[in-house]
């Protein structure tokens, strides 16, 4: 009976076109030549940094790219003292993609927030929002490889 189960969800996942969305060796349909940014430069360097594998690829529809990116750290709530004991951390990027050839344009907004409490050691806090911000970005650059791919289907 077990073994039925498990063909059957073989089957299934094989049958209805399953497809992973971080597949590695997927080829990429387009490449960006420049890119562009402004903002925050920190967030702005971790994403090209991340994205570098578009720059080097063979392909016919060339894109330029602009990376426009910001930081807000908003206090959420504060103690008795009037001292800050919560906070949100918010990285918006916005991307623009430009088709060299016919000049299509594609946007979208990346925007990811966390809240975190506030410590005594302020050392460890600095290196607490750093670590958040990290992977904020690795998640946004998730959801920019996800647009690329979606774009790919457009083309």
């Amino acid at each position: 009976m077990k073994n039925l189960k498990f063909l059957l969800i073989l089957m299934f996942m094989f049958g209805c076109g399953y497809n992973p969305i971080y597949q590695t060796n997927q080829k990429n349909n387009f490449k960006i030549n420049t890119i562009k940014y402004s903002g925050n430069k920190k967030i702005n360097q971790s994403i090209i940094s991340k994205i570098e594998k578009f720059k080097k690829n063979d392909a016919k529809n060339i894109f330029d790219l602009d990376l426009e990116s910001f930081k807000k750290e908003n206090i959420i709530s504060k103690d008795k003292k009037g001292n800050a004991s919560s906070y949100k951390l918010v990285l918006e990027v916005n991307l623009i993609l430009t088709n060299k050839k016919s000049g299509k344009i594609f946007t979208k907004k990346f925007i990811k927030e966390s809240p975190f409490n506030s410590m005594d050691n302020k050392f460890e806090l600095n290196q607490y929002k750093n670590n958040i911000e990290k992977n904020m970005i690795s998640k946004i650059v998730q959801d920019m490889d996800i647009f690329f791919n979606t774009i790919q289907n457009d083309l």
